[in-house]
């Protein structure tokens, strides 16, 4: 009985020990509202969207909401400045959103990421595709950065986009 007793303690302890190994690297980005109920935020700055080896330099305007379990749900993506960057139409909507989450401290994944360049000659869709990103909490800003993230279809995005309001990135 004795030696029954031990064993259920010792495979009890692995699979403590197991569940504490894997949820120790998990991380999550948390909302500053009240309780963890979801909410909306934005994410702009400099962005680049690159097809077949032609850079567009573009504002990016992103915008969501985040819940408590660290959920990114990117309902809105839109690309500005100069004429060329309103022909390329970013496909996140409230139906269809692009899914972000936090996989460590410094690091997403947005998935879904789909945009359709609508220039004559370059032109077409890229994506949907799973990009990775990285993410910094200074304290008081957030920031996602994407740095040539590739979509199937030959496009790529680079931006440097700062969430309001700021969410914190936490273990």
């Amino acid at each position: 009985m004795r030696k029954m007793h031990d064993k259920i303690l010792a495979v009890g302890a692995c699979a403590l020990a197991l569940g504490a190994s894997v949820t120790a690297g998990a991380a999550t980005i948390t909302p500053p509202g009240a309780g963890g109920a979801a909410i909306p935020f934005s994410a702009v700055g400099p962005a680049v969207v690159s097809k077949s080896g032609v850079d567009v330099d573009c504002t990016a305007v992103f915008s969501g909401t985040v819940d408590g379990a660290g959920n990114i749900l990117i309902t809105s993506a839109a690309f500005k400045g100069i004429p060329v960057c309103r022909m390329i139409k970013a496909s996140a909507t409230a139906a269809a959103p692009w899914v972000g989450k936090v996989t460590s401290l410094s690091q997403l994944t947005i998935d879904q990421v789909m945009v359709n360049v609508n220039t004559p000659i370059l032109g077409g869709q890229c994506g949907p595709s799973l990009v990775g990103g990285q993410i910094a909490d200074s304290g008081s800003e957030t920031t996602i950065s994407l740095s040539a993230a590739p979509l199937a279809g030959g496009c790529a995005i680079s931006a440097t986009l700062t969430t309001t309001p700021y969410m914190h990135v936490t273990p």
